[in-house]
């Protein structure tokens, strides 16, 4: 069964987030929900193919696909409610900063390495990295090292 449909659009998750209380829970909320729809995609092989094809068509042409799903695929439409409650200024997001200030659409960001998976159809590293988004989205002792693709838990003393 294809679940593509069950991701949000642009025009959805945007409603999502201006009919929510417009905080940081329900900006991690909404993109908590967003990643695990995605997370049912990429394991569901129907789904998983229609990925792909989605993901390869319009690249190269569109350099901001988040606002074509379905017909386009941009990573950056699982993030939208985290990047709207910070009106987009990354340094302001607590992603952003436990990514040494980057954007998410940086291509080793830990959203822009969805595409990097994508991009070589690496379903099992990126069913591996959703769960990294996940720990990162949750608990604030983690971070993502952009130069290392990987999570790091943060030791606090």
């Amino acid at each position: 069964m294809d679940k593509t449909g069950e991701l949000l659009s642009y025009v959805e998750i945007t409603g999502e987030w201006n009919n929510s209380n417009k905080d940081i829970n329900a900006a991690k909320l909404l993109t908590l929900r967003q990643i695990e729809k995605f997370e049912e995609i990429v394991s569901v092989d129907e789904s998983w193919k229609k990925l792909i094809e989605i993901f390869n068509s319009g690249r190269e042409t569109d350099a901001w696909l988040a606002l074509d799903w379905p017909d386009g695929f941009d990573e950056l439409i699982l993030c939208l409610p985290m990047c709207k409650f910070v009106d987009f200024v990354c340094s302001e997001c607590t992603i952003g900063r436990r990514q040494e200030n980057n954007s998410c659409a940086n291509d080793f960001s830990l959203f822009g390495y969805i595409s990097e998976l994508l991009k070589v159809s690496d379903r099992k590293g990126l069913q591996d990295h959703i769960t990294s988004v996940k720990k990162i989205l949750l608990i604030e002792n983690f971070k993502w090292n952009i130069s290392e693709r990987k999570l790091e838990e943060v030791i606090k003393d």
